[in-house]
């Protein structure tokens, strides 16, 4: 039977009875029918799976390659019914019977759409052209109109990974997606797609120191810096398809410093400085606001925002930020000449207003409020003396500016005609550990104690809080199943070198890279104490070496060497090991 209706083949078998003639004068009555017990045997195919049979007084789902039996009591038999059939499949069903009581159904069904759904976890999105619709997978399967003798065919990758589609029986695409992250393993670049698979990307012909913070993906390229002897970058860009190293180019630009805005990349170029946009296949100058300047910085991002600190040439007190807001750039913003040393801070929002940070000649921490003109900004100035570091953090559309000083963990607040800004979060619970620093990043705000002694700094996490939600140290240990102090990298204030630029001070000691700190748990009695390594972050925790000396780690010798939404990189410079752990 086509389009959900049903054949039936019924025999009917006429009964003739036995005696007398056509002449009789008396009639013959039809015997009683008494009831009987009919079976039914049903099968499916895949795309018929999950839909009802209702037949006499059964009900029953139908699963693929699975025979169903039913039996019913009844004087004559009824034909089955399929229930609620969906818009987007049209079945074919046929009924047939080996003896007047037992019969079978077999249900075929064909999918009305096409339907496109990955078999590997989601990881980026994933853009395919299927006739003149494109369409794009993202978090859950897709299905459209069917189109006759067309093959869908990727035309864009939302992020690092190798895809394919197979075509595939009734109307049915599966795309299957390998994400992948870029190592630097041995002076060559390799293309990591789990703990045990990697690929080739760069062999480092020459030798060259490669920039292992400056490697980024971008426009389905991998983009990675260089350094010559002679300090000269050289930019490279590779694709990877099929498996295969492809599209590979040095370019004509000597950058130092890659990031993105708003969707667009960019490039700090050294010798002479520069400010470079990719576009349409080029790298085209968009900025000649450094030609009289001197920068003092590489790229310093907030979210998609970047910032790049400017010194006048002629005149040393003149400190200002080029502003880089979602891909466009925005003139010099000058600051209060009272800012004789810049912050490693970028710009941020708090109550709608904005602020940049530096210190001043006694060492204060100087809070610039920039939304008022540059005649009024030498004055619009909040001094904070004593602060001993500080760290900012988001939550929804605020950016906190939270300080240690003496008199303990403050956030910064002020009252804006008569009224006072807001508040992040009650401090109680955070300030009755008395921390000795805060720190981590956007979106995680991190405090503990440090430890120094005669041979060792280091520090000790003590609270983590991401939005509304915060661990003490308690809980935290509990995590990581542990009683030790959980023991982190002690990176005291410093200033900044980055390359060939450097004149910003860091504020924030403790900074954790995409919500991770590398931490250690375990014995720490002396260099030969043993204990465990950790990416520890508000949310997750993974083991990522068992045995690690207490002298390896102290002396700095794991680091992350890359975070993406699936992977995450440990390198460890002494053991020249990398080692890979596949995100959840």
């Amino acid at each position: 039977m086509q389009f959900k209706s049903f054949l039936v083949s019924l025999s009917i078998l006429a009964a003739s009875g036995c005696g007398g003639s056509s002449g009789d004068s008396q009639d013959t009555k039809p015997p009683a029918i008494s009831e009987q017990t009919f079976t039914l045997k049903i099968t499916a195919n895949g795309v018929a799976a999950g839909l009802e049979v209702s037949w006499m007084d059964n009900k029953a789902k139908l699963t693929a390659d699975k025979v169903i039996e039913l039996s019913a009591t009844s004087k004559t038999f009824v034909q089955p019914t399929l229930l609620a059939i969906p818009e987007s499949i049209t079945c074919d069903t046929q009924l047939s019977n080996t003896t007047t009581l037992n019969y079978s159904l077999a249900v075929k069904c064909v999918s009305s759409q096409a339907s496109f759904a990955q078999t590997t976890p989601y990881s980026y999105p994933v853009t395919i052209r299927y006739g003149e619709q494109s369409i794009q997978l993202k978090d859950s399967p897709v299905s459209v109109p069917p189109l006759t003798m067309i093959e869908p065919e990727i035309t864009a990758l939302g992020g690092p990974q190798i895809c394919e589609v197979d075509d595939s029986s009734n109307l049915k695409f599966k795309v299957a997606c390998r994400p992948y992250t870029v190592v630097y393993e041995k002076r060559k670049l390799y293309l990591v797609f789990s703990e045990q698979e990697k690929q080739l990307l760069f062999d480092n012909p020459d030798k060259e120191r490669l920039i292992e913070s400056e490697y980024l993906w971008f426009d389905e390229q991998v983009w990675f810096i260089t350094e010559g002897a002679s300090t000269q970058y050289k930019l490279h860009s590779a694709s990877f398809d099929n498996g295969q190293l492809g599209n590979y180019k040095i370019h004509d630009i000597n950058a130092s410093s890659l990031a993105i805005s708003g969707g667009k990349l960019f490039a700090l170029t050294s010798f002479p400085d520069g400010v470079y946009s990719w576009q349409s296949g080029k790298w085209k100058a968009v900025s000649n606001l450094i030609n009289d300047g001197v920068l003092k910085s590489e790229f310093i991002a907030n979210n998609q925002d970047l910032y790049l600190a400017l010194e006048d040439n002629n005149e040393v007190s003149s400190k200002s930020y080029i502003q880089i807001i979602n891909a466009q750039i925005r003139g010099r913003t000058v600051l209060s000449k009272q800012i004789s040393t810049f912050s490693h801070t970028p710009f941020f929002e708090y109550d709608d207003i904005t602020f940049g940070l530096g210190f001043g000649t006694d060492e204060q921490l100087l809070i610039n409020v920039m939304d008022v003109i540059p005649s009024a900004r030498d004055d619009a100035v909040f001094s904070l003396n004593n602060v001993r570091n500080a760290t900012i953090w988001q939550n929804g559309n605020n950016q906190f500016l939270f300080t240690n000083q003496d008199s303990g963990i403050e956030q910064f607040k002020f009252t804006r005609e008569q009224v006072e800004t807001s508040t992040a979060f009650d401090l109680t619970a955070l300030r009755q550990i008395t921390p000795d620093w805060i720190g981590g990043d956007l979106d995680t705000l991190l405090a503990g104690d440090f430890v120094e002694t005669a041979s060792i700094k280091y520090a000790v996490l003590k609270y983590l809080r991401k939005a509304g939600t915060e661990q003490s140290e308690l809980q935290l240990q509990s995590r990581l199943n542990t009683t030790q102090p959980i023991r982190v990298y002690n990176e005291t204030w410093r200033t900044i070198a980055s390359y060939a630029r450097s004149n910003t001070k860091k504020i924030t000691p403790i900074v954790s890279e995409q919500g991770y700190l590398l931490v250690y748990v375990g014995d720490a009695s002396s260099n030969q104490s043993t204990g465990q390594l950790w990416a520890l972050s508000a949310d997750k925790e993974y083991l990522i070496k068992a045995d690690v000396s207490w002298e390896s780690y102290s002396m700095k010798d794991f680091h992350f060497e890359t975070i993406s939404e699936k992977h995450l990189v440990v390198y460890s410079e002494f053991a020249n090991e990398v080692i890979t752990i596949t995100l959840d």
